[in-house]
C-alpha cells in the first residue's frame, strides 16, 4: 500500500469509524431509530457516495498539478469532505444515538478542518497566486451555488474513478454494518453495556 500525506487522515477516519460500529454492537440507543431517521441516514449516505464520485471525475489524477475550479469545486474548496463528513453523519444517524451523532460531528469536524487546512498550506505553496484567488473567492466548506460552473468536457481517469467508486461502495458497506450491529443488539443477540441517549 503507497502511504501518502492523508494516509493517516484515513486511518484515524477507518478507526473512527470502527469505534462507532463497534459502540453500536454494544450500546443501545435509549430510543431504536424510527423509519423517518433511517430515511435520512440512507439519504445522506447516498448523497455522500454520489457526491464524493461526482467529485472525483474533476479533482481526480489532477489534484496535485493544478486548481480545480468546475463542478463541485466552483462550488466549495473543499467537497469531498464535506461529503464525507455529510456521510459519516448519515452513518451515525443510522445508529439511533444523538450521543455518538455528536461524537462523529465533532471528531469529523476535527480530522477534516486539520487535513484541509494542511492541503491549503500545500496548494498555496505550489500555487500562490492561483490558489490564494481560488479561496478569496471560494467558500471552504458550504457550497455557494451562485458559483456554478460546468466545463463543456473535461478529462476522466478510469482507475481513479474505479477508485471512487469503492471508496463509496465502502460507506454503503459501513451502512449496512451499522445497521446490522443495530439490530443484533436490538434483539438481544450481542450484550448491552450501555444506553445512549
Amino acid at each position: 500500500m503507497t502511504r501518502s500525506a492523508s494516509t493517516p487522515r484515513l486511518r484515524l477516519t477507518l478507526l473512527y469509524f470502527v469505534a462507532l460500529l463497534v459502540a453500536t454492537a454494544l450500546c443501545a440507543p435509549r430510543h431504536p431509530p424510527g423509519a423517518l431517521l433511517q430515511a435520512a441516514a440512507l439519504l445522506l449516505v447516498a448523497g455522500a457516495c454520489l457526491g464524493r464520485i461526482w467529485c472525483s471525475v474533476f479533482i481526480a489524477g489532477r489534484k496535485d498539478a493544478a486548481i480545480v475550479t468546475h463542478g463541485p469545486y466552483a462550488l466549495c474548496r473543499h467537497p469531498l469532505y464535506s461529503l464525507s463528513f455529510v456521510g459519516g453523519i448519515g452513518l451515525a444517524l443510522a445508529t439511533g444515538s444523538f450521543t455518538l451523532v455528536a461524537a462523529t460531528a465533532i471528531v469529523l469536524a476535527a480530522l477534516f478542518g486539520s487535513a484541509a487546512r494542511r492541503e491549503e498550506r500545500w496548494l498555496g505553496e505550489r500555487h500562490p497566486g492561483e490558489y490564494t484567488r481560488y479561496a478569496a473567492s471560494t467558500p471552504r466548506w458550504w457550497p455557494a451555488f451562485s458559483r456554478w460552473s460546468m466545463p463543456a468536457e473535461t478529462l476522466v481517469y478510469p482507475p481513479i474513478l474505479w477508485k471512487a467508486f469503492v471508496d463509496a461502495g465502502s460507506f454503503f458497506l459501513l451502512y449496512a454494518l451499522v445497521l446490522a450491529a443495530g439490530a443484533l443488539q436490538g434483539s438481544g443477540v450481542l450484550p448491552r453495556l450501555a444506553v445512549l441517549p
